[in-house]
């Protein structure tokens, strides 16, 4: 173990800088005599205490040292001890200071962490809501077809099929609307025969979510059915004789064109285009 007094350790720091009194007196403030007086540690040419401690702790940490130590020793009257041989004490000193910086730095680590936690999250909320936004279904302001419950249609398909309704007769029969289908995979072409206008679309799911379209009518741009919106009905424009109907997704789905029930079982493809062509 080494031992030096407060001046020797102000000395050795000041030296190691290659500064003179006169560079410490610019710095500090301190008059270049009494920081001569503090090196040779003659306190008492400092005749206020309370000064004197005013100007170690100026001069300890213009030289990077840890102050609390030189006024430690000063108080107690005692040489500053260190034990890294063939190392100035100043340099201990220097350290000492250093890790406290390096400490205060890791103190707001955590802080740091939190935040980019914080932002990281921010950034996964502000994603997921973008999606569902893109996502959303788009719903027409028009009226021009209804959703009912379905309870609401079973009451009209039991109507429409009601075994109390009198016989046709062939004339009758032969004006009866007709689906005429062709096409496999992903296409179907519809052709509507005898249809009384205006012709009507419906189209329902129970359990199944899909987008739907039809061109020329009010739901161009697209509806989304599922169990909570379960049932639409579309009502074709009076000159509209070509529309396509687009099913996002072909399971699940049942559509009905002017009345009639259409089979969709040549449709094996996820999504559909059905092509009508209403005579």
């Amino acid at each position: 173990m080494r031992q030096k007094s407060i001046g020797e350790v102000l000395r050795d720091a000041r030296e190691s800088r290659g500064w003179t009194f006169a560079d410490i007196q610019r710095m500090t403030k301190i008059q270049a005599r009494l920081v001569q007086a503090l090196e040779y540690n003659d306190f008492e040419m400092i005749p206020d205490r309370d000064y004197t401690r005013t100007f170690l702790q100026r001069y300890a940490e213009v030289l990077d040292l840890d102050a609390a130590v030189i006024l430690d020793a000063f108080d107690s009257n005692s040489l500053i001890a260190y034990y890294d041989a063939g190392e100035e004490l100043g340099s201990g000193i220097e350290s000492r200071r250093n890790n406290k910086k390096k400490k205060s730095i890791k103190s707001y680590l955590p802080l740091i962490y939190l935040l980019l936690a914080a932002i990281f999250i921010l950034i996964f909320i502000a994603y997921i809501v973008s999606q569902r936004i893109q996502n959303q279904a788009i719903t027409p302001p028009s009226t021009s077809y209804s959703v009912v419950s379905q309870t609401s249609e079973s009451q009209a398909t039991t109507e429409a099929v009601d075994s109390s309704a009198p016989t046709p007769t062939t004339e009758e029969e032969e004006a009866v609307t007709k689906l005429n289908v062709s096409g496999d995979a992903s296409n179907l072409t519809v052709t509507v025969a005898h249809a009384k206008k205006p012709v009507e679309v419906e189209l329902k799911v129970s359990t199944v979510t899909s987008w739907i379209s039809l061109t020329d009518t009010d739901i161009a741009n697209g509806l989304v059915l599922s169990p909570d919106n379960p049932h639409v009905k579309i009502t074709l424009p009076e000159g509209v004789t070509s529309p396509t109907l687009t099913l996002g997704v072909v399971q699940g789905v049942e559509v009905m064109i002017a009345g009639q029930r259409l089979d969709t079982s040549k449709l094996t493809e996820q999504t559909a285009y059905i092509h009508l062509i209403i005579e």
